[in-house]
């Protein structure tokens, strides 16, 4: 039951009552909406999209360690080949000839001084070979030179031994005559002791005075005598001394003759030396060591300076090899000893053999033209290393090998000297961040040195 409210003073009359509102959509729209006949929606997950994450996340990962953890080699690659420590030296012709003997062969162990190869300068002539001409024309004045200086000795000792004799002859003249005088000395004393017993007697009147007299005489005679003797004796031994004078003489005089002599032989002997070495040139080892890269024939003719073979000093004393680099301006800048080298030989493929260690031990500090290479190895050390820029300084490295043999299908080969090869300088070892923040870390001291 309802009641209706009743109209008071003072009250608002009540209104009219609002029309009922109708909703936008009918409610069997919404009752179809709600309704789950189909079922609910469920979205698919497959295997392969995680699979696909989880390596993408793998990947990420590993990219970001790599640049984090991981780190570059910065390398220098050049070229060379391998050489003694103590160098080679080349054997050359001292002048232009034929070669005619070769006492060595190759990997000969030789010393110094020892005769290696001789060569052959002679000139044909219409008579014959011109230095045998020569020789036998030395040949016929030494011969000669021998007849004069033997037919000389012979004069000399002839006039010694005349002189010998006429020095004898008067040694006995000389002789005789001191006996002589002895004996008349003898004979005055005696007639001085008569002239005075007469004279007695003459006073006392025994005797004549002409008795006196004639002793007298005699005694005179006697020393006229004894004078005679005393004046021979001095003659006889003016003599002797002049004898004897010239037999020093005619001794001297045959020694300068002699050295004469000597001196012609010598002179002959000198042609005859400068002949032969005109024929015949010898080639010697300057020292001691091994020969190797023999390079002639018999009967080769060979101009001034030409190369017969490489010598190896000291390879018989089982020097050691070294590796000899050459690098271009463009290279050599950063490398210093100490540094590693990775080296790559021709002969032995790196992609079998593999790669082979080494230390710089040495760097030039000026370079060198590549006129001023060494002549035997020059177009080598050109060919492998100039690339092209012939005319380019090359700075010279020298790496101590690590091993002085190489491992070939189980067996060691020992490396050779002139063997070419390239290594890689192994002159700087940077993390790969490091290299991507390189711009960065550039440019931090610019603008602290700006500040």
């Amino acid at each position: 039951m309802s009641t209706k409210p009743s109209v008071t003073a003072g009250n608002t009359p009540p209104t009219s009552p609002s029309p009922k509102k109708l909703p936008l959509f009918r409610p069997e729209v919404g009752e179809a909406l709600t309704s789950n006949w189909l079922g609910s929606i469920r979205l698919k997950h497959t295997m392969s999209g995680t699979v696909v994450a989880a390596v993408a996340l793998s990947i990420a990962g590993a990219l970001v360690a790599f640049v984090a953890l991981g780190s570059f080699t910065q390398k220098a690659r050049v070229g060379g080949l391998v050489v003694p420590v103590n160098g080679a030296l080349a054997v050359t012709t001292p002048q232009a000839g034929t070669l005619v003997r070769a006492l060595v062969a190759e990997g000969s162990t030789v010393k110094a001084g020892d005769l290696l190869f001789e060569l052959s300068s002679e000139r044909q002539q219409s008579g014959g070979e011109l230095g045998t001409l020569i020789a036998q024309q030395l040949t016929i004045r030494r011969e000669a030179l021998q007849l004069e200086r033997t037919a000389r000795i012979a004069m000399a000792r002839e006039k010694q031994r005349a002189i010998e004799a006429r020095i004898a002859n008067a040694e006995a003249e000389q002789v005789q005559l001191g006996n002589e005088i002895k004996l008349a000395t003898r004979r005055k004393g005696l007639a001085q002791q008569s002239v005075s017993k007469y004279e007695t007697l003459q006073a006392s009147g025994f005797v004549s005075q002409a008795q006196t007299q004639q002793k007298q005489e005699d005694l005179i005679d006697i020393e006229a005598r004894l004078s005679a003797l005393a004046r021979s004796q001095s003659q006889l031994a003016s003599t002797l001394v002049n004898l004897r004078a010239e037999r020093e003489q005619l001794g001297q005089d045959l020694d300068g003759e002699l050295a004469q002599f000597r001196r012609a032989e010598a002179t002959l002997e000198q042609e005859a030396v400068q002949n032969r070495d005109r024929r015949r040139t010898l080639v010697v080892a300057p020292q001691a060591g091994t020969l190797t890269a023999l390079n002639y024939h018999i009967g080769q003719a060979l101009s001034a300076g030409q190369s017969l073979a490489t010598l190896v000093p000291g390879a018989a004393d089982g020097a050691a090899l070294e590796a000899n680099l050459y690098a271009p301006s463009r290279t050599a800048g950063f490398v210093k000893p100490g540094q590693k080298v990775l080296i790559r030989y021709q002969a032995f493929p790196y992609q079998k053999f593999g790669l082979h260690g080494g230390e710089i031990v040495d760097v030039s500090r000026t370079p060198f033209a590549p006129s001023e290479l060494p002549a035997n190895i020059a177009g080598t050390i050109l060919g492998t290393v100039s690339r092209g820029a012939s005319n380019e300084a090359l700075y010279r490295i020298r790496v101590k090998l690590d091993r002085q043999a190489i491992q070939v299908y189980g067996d060691s080969l020992a490396v050779k000297p002139g063997m070419t090869l390239e290594a890689d300088i192994v002159q700087d070892q940077r993390k790969i961040w490091e290299w991507i923040a390189e711009p960065l870390i550039a440019i931090a001291p610019r603008q602290k040195s700006n500040e």
